[in-house]
């Protein structure tokens, strides 16, 4: 068993979302306007969140778009699963990074909304310079910066598959 102990001032919990269009069968990425890197949208969860309603929230401010869970069957450790169940809306993946010696723990959900309606009136903060991306399925693997966000990326596309809208695979 391989164990490690972080108090509250060592660690930060983000949430972040793999949005799929399935009507349109796109991606929704960000761009740093700053490193040039596109990401998956994410960001700090605030005090009393849920870990959902973060990703959501999260995903909203850095792009303008309104996202729902979108139930996943992917296989989970969590309990109560009932036999049957045709979906559930709980993480599709854990990602940890260690910067300046805080650990940063993201939660992943799987998303969908609507690449053609925006709400550029979203509170946004000054310092944040994204660029809202929808990529096609064919090319988002290749725009994603880095390794483990396509991997969630993918995971995420390739569930959702039965899903897409038929005429846009």
């Amino acid at each position: 068993m391989n164990k490690s102990l972080h108090l509250a001032s060592g660690f930060v919990i983000s949430c972040g979302t793999v949005t799929l269009d399935l009507q349109q069968a796109k991606v929704l990425l960000i761009r740093c306007r700053k490193t040039n890197e596109v990401l998956l949208p994410k960001g700090r969860k605030n005090i009393d969140e849920s870990l959902q309603d973060a990703a959501l929230r999260e995903t909203w401010e850095e792009t303008g778009h309104q996202a729902v869970l979108l139930p996943t069957s992917l296989p989970t450790l969590a309990t109560g699963q009932v036999e049957g169940m045709l979906g559930h809306q709980e993480p599709v993946a854990v990602s940890q990074r260690v910067n300046d010696g805080v650990l940063k723990i993201i939660f992943w959900f799987s998303a969908t909304s609507d690449s053609t309606i925006c709400d550029h009136d979203r509170p946004t903060q000054e310092d944040e310079g994204f660029e809202t991306l929808w990529a096609d399925l064919s090319e988002y693997e290749r725009l994603v910066t880095f390794e483990d966000d396509k991997q969630i990326a993918r995971l995420v596309v390739e569930a959702a598959k039965p899903q897409i809208f038929p005429s846009s695979r």
